[in-house]
């Protein structure tokens, strides 16, 4: 399953971060965690509402809590390893005073980006140069035909930048494969503010927001401890709150659409009076991934799949209706699923 890793230095909130995310929190000690977010959707709602089934359920992404990273020398290998295993990153940034001093003695969000980051082009570096040394020190084998694409690599790194930002052809891409590189993880950065710097965010926040454009990636900004606050409430309560505090939604629901965003993932839905669910599904997948992705006997005995949009569906108020507009499509297992669609799988086992 594809997973988010939420990183950052210690004390910065990602353990607050992800219990908020996963309603899941880590035992006092424990090193690292890993527990599935739910992903707000109103097409659900909307669905849901229509329906009126059973029971609601929202897409979700695999989230791990990786142990903060400590300066000094050998103390990041217990870091690397908790996010080898991730497909993307969510970065938090401390920009709040509290209670808990800041490791490094001041609150300085862009020096905690550059040092967070800086660690994980060195790992990078590392890895190109451990993998060079190796293949140049062999007189023939295999291996060889990595050179160039290895010093490409290693080139672009000593301009401190990630490997996701350098052009590689199909081929040098395979060449790599095998190699886990940190800075090729897409990041989206959060930075956990102050209550009160919500409505005027600080001048440094700018040279932040340029930087991860400059990088490909992207940045949101909440309060960890406003929105703790606000998942004790009760719904009509965090409406009142939130209408006060002049915010639209609470930002860990925005935290996981980036963060489902990030991992390259769309929604189907399936709908009924049993059940209106999301299901996950990677960015240009097919219909028979996605019976695959409900249960293997519908990918086994799969015939073909009725596929409808959900504007088409909510605009017009009845899958009948979206039938008699001839808007409702009979595809095959190779049809590639977009965004949004209601998918009804038609199999025999």
């Amino acid at each position: 399953m594809l997973t988010c890793g939420i990183v950052g230095l210690p004390q910065a909130g990602k353990t607050t971060l992800f219990s908020l995310l996963t309603g899941h929190t880590p035992p006092p000690g424990k090193q690292s965690a890993l527990a599935m977010a739910e992903v707000p959707d109103s097409r659900v709602d909307k669905l849901s509402a229509m329906y009126k089934p059973r029971k609601t359920v929202y897409g979700q992404i695999q989230v791990t809590d990786a142990g903060g990273l400590s300066e000094g020398t050998g103390k990041s290998a217990a870091f690397l390893d908790s996010i080898r295993p991730v497909q993307a990153l969510i970065h938090v940034i401390r920009a709040f005073a509290g209670d808990s001093p800041h490791p490094l003695g001041t609150i300085d969000p862009l020096r905690d980006f550059n040092l967070v980051n800086h660690e994980l082009l060195l790992a990078d570096m590392a890895l190109v140069e451990t993998r060079l040394e190796r293949i140049k020190g062999k007189t023939k084998g295999p291996g060889k035909e990595q050179l160039p694409v290895l010093e490409k690599c290693l080139l672009h790194l000593l301009e401190e930048k990630p490997v996701s930002q350098l052009p590689l052809s199909e081929e040098e891409r395979i060449q790599l494969q095998g190699l886990i590189f940190f800075t090729e993880k897409p990041q989206l950065l959060v930075v956990n503010l102050d209550e009160e710097d919500l409505g005027s965010p600080p001048p440094w926040l700018d040279k932040l927001d340029a930087l991860c454009q400059e990088k490909g990636w992207r940045l949101l900004t909440l309060s960890a401890r406003l929105e703790g606050e606000l998942a004790q409430l009760s719904p009509e309560e965090q409406k009142a709150f939130m209408e006060e505090l002049n915010i639209a939604e609470p930002g860990t629901a925005l935290v996981a659409r980036e963060a489902y965003a990030l991992l390259g993932l769309i929604s189907f839905f399936t709908v009924g009076s049993d059940e209106v669910r999301a299901w996950a599904l990677k960015q240009g997948e097919t219909a028979l991934e996605a019976a695959a992705t409900i249960h293997s006997d519908l990918a086994r005995g799969f015939i073909r799949a009725d596929v409808m949009s959900y504007e088409d569906l909510i605009q017009l108020g009845s899958e009948a209706a979206v039938k008699e507009k001839g808007l409702a499509q009979l595809v095959g297992k190779d049809y590639v699923v977009r965004d949004g669609e209601i998918v009804h799988i038609r199999f025999n086992v």
